[in-house]
């Protein structure tokens, strides 16, 4: 059992944030950002998938723009029971659904969920 599943036994809210990313459409789990780019190389632009980070808590939205690629980390805010990202300022967001658009700066009918296809280690 890795820190993160420990913590969720423990903590109800983290057990909802946890079933929030690793159950979205997106989630591929413990990938490289390297792999991340194969995946999604080729792909229109906003297509986006999430991924683990190095810590338990911490994710990666990574998403094409064009030819290029953007891996932009994020993670739960204990104090304030969010999603959290900063670029200038900070980011909080109670659910992905509102938090992936807003941190890709687009509406969310532009943003591009590259579906999981069986990518975890």
């Amino acid at each position: 059992m890795n820190i993160m599943q420990q913590a969720a036994e423990l903590n109800p809210w983290i057990q909802e944030k946890t079933n929030e990313i690793t159950s979205h459409c997106a989630w591929h789990g413990d990938l490289t950002g390297i792999e991340a780019e194969a995946l999604l190389r080729l792909k229109p632009s906003f297509t986006y998938l999430l991924r683990q980070g190095e810590k338990a808590d911490h994710f990666y939205l990574s998403y094409v723009e064009g030819e290029r690629f953007n891996h932009l980390p994020f993670t739960l805010d204990y104090p304030s029971q969010q999603w959290f990202y900063r670029n200038g300022f900070p980011h909080f967001a109670k659910n992905l659904t509102t938090f992936i658009p807003e941190i890709m700066h687009k509406e969310e009918s532009e943003c591009l969920s590259l579906e999981q296809f069986a990518k975890t280690r």
